[in-house]
This record gives C-alpha cells, sequence and structure tokens, in this order.
C-alpha cells in the first residue's frame, strides 16, 4: 500500500468515484486516520535512540524534537553507555526535587538514579528531562523515546503505517470518511475492524512494553 493505491481504496469502498467533493475530502481523511493511530498504536516502529553526554552539575538532558513519550534512560562512563550501564528509573518532578533538592549541586557519591519528564526552572520545561541527583560526570547516555512517524502524502507516498499496519491504516482512513459520509450503518463495523486489528499490533510489542514498564513506575 501507499498513499495513491490507500487514496484509490477509500474512494472505491466509499462508492464515490463521481464525487468531487468526496475526492477532495480524502486527503483530510488520511492524515487524521495517521493521527489517530500515532495515538493509540504502541509499536517498535515508532521508537527511536538518540545518545548524547549529560553535562557536569547540571540537571537536566534535553529531549529530541521529535519526542513523544521516553521508554527508557540509561547511562554508562564519559565514554559509552554501556559501559557499567545504569538504567535511571522514572519519578514525578516532585519526587525528584524532594530527593535531590540542590540542582545546581553535583557530589560524586551520589550519582543520577532517576529522571523526571519536565524539568521545571527555565523558560522551556517540557523541552528537558530532570536528572536526580545531578550528574557529576559527563556521562554517555542513551534515550529511547517514541516518535511521531512522517505522515504519508501525495510527496511521501510511504511511510511505517503502509508498510507494516495496512489494514489499520486503511480502517482508520475509511472510519474517517463514514464520518463525513454520516454512515451509520457502517461506522460499527469499521469500528470493529480497526480495534480488533489495533488490538492485534499491539499485542505483538506488549510483552517488550511490560517488561520496559517495571520500571516506569511513578514515584
Amino acid at each position: 500500500m501507499n498513499y495513491t493505491t490507500l487514496t484509490s481504496q477509500i474512494i472505491a469502498y466509499a462508492n464515490r468515484a463521481n464525487s468531487t467533493e468526496f475526492k477532495i475530502a480524502v486527503p483530510y481523511f488520511i492524515d487524521n486516520g495517521q493521527q489517530k493511530i500515532w495515538k493509540e498504536l504502541r509499536t517498535l516502529g515508532f521508537q527511536k535512540t538518540v545518545q548524547g553526554n549529560a553535562q557536569v552539575g547540571v540537571a537536566y538532558i534535553p529531549k529530541p524534537q521529535d519526542w513523544q513519550e521516553t521508554i527508557s534512560i540509561i547511562y554508562g562512563t564519559p565514554d559509552s553507555p554501556f559501559t557499567n550501564s545504569v538504567v535511571l528509573l522514572p519519578r514525578s518532578y516532585e519526587f525528584c526535587v524532594n530527593y535531590w533538592p540542590n540542582p545546581d549541586i553535583a557530589n560524586s557519591n551520589n550519582p543520577p538514579l532517576f529522571y523526571a519528564d519536565y524539568y521545571q526552572q527555565n523558560i522551556e520545561p517540557y523541552n528537558r528531562h530532570l536528572i536526580s541527583p545531578t550528574p557529576d560526570k559527563t556521562y554517555s547516555y542513551q534515550l529511547i523515546h517514541t516518535t511521531r512517524p512522517d505522515l504519508i502524502s501525495t510527496e511521501k507516498q510511504n511511510n511505517v503505517l503502509t508498510d507494516h499496519y495496512p489494514d489499520l491504516l486503511f480502517y482508520a482512513c475509511f472510519l474517517e470518511a463514514l464520518i463525513f459520509l454520516k454512515d451509520d450503518q457502517r461506522m460499527p463495523i469499521y469500528s470493529k475492524l480497526y480495534q480488533e486489528t489495533l488490538d492485534s499490533a499491539n499485542k505483538l510489542t506488549q510483552d517488550r512494553y511490560i517488561d520496559r514498564s517495571i520500571k516506569r513506575d511513578v514515584g
């Protein structure tokens, strides 16, 4: 499947080959369908990995620009995150502040243990992870996060959804078309197909997420 074939499929299933109004709206259906999947599908295909180095005495690390949700952060020596690796445990902002109330102070006897999803001090709090205690070395870290995939369009014909989840993509987009058409008869059928396919796709990575979620408890 690609953007062109998906467009044709939506028009054919809707039986609107002669409707200019419907054809004009198809890109809107496809965009909305992708947005819906992006919010509900948990798949390895949405994951990315970045590496960096902490700064001594700086209590935060930046989030990638395409960040959506953090899966894990590990750090090691200044040379490699995979030497003497430590997995940071996710905690609330308040927990991290209570545990290490002086973010400008680093102590070699208290290396980092926790992270929070945001750093509430400067003007862009949601662009950073708070690290607690504050790094005392330039630790090399690896951050695994979910990201929003590039949406398909006439210019970009394929993405992870067309390549690996074509049925799910069609059901999501066609549901948007049925809403537009006010087709109450077929909507329950395709809602069920969408949900069943979504559940099946999510189950493929469920075990890995459960394993990671052990470390994602809230403090």
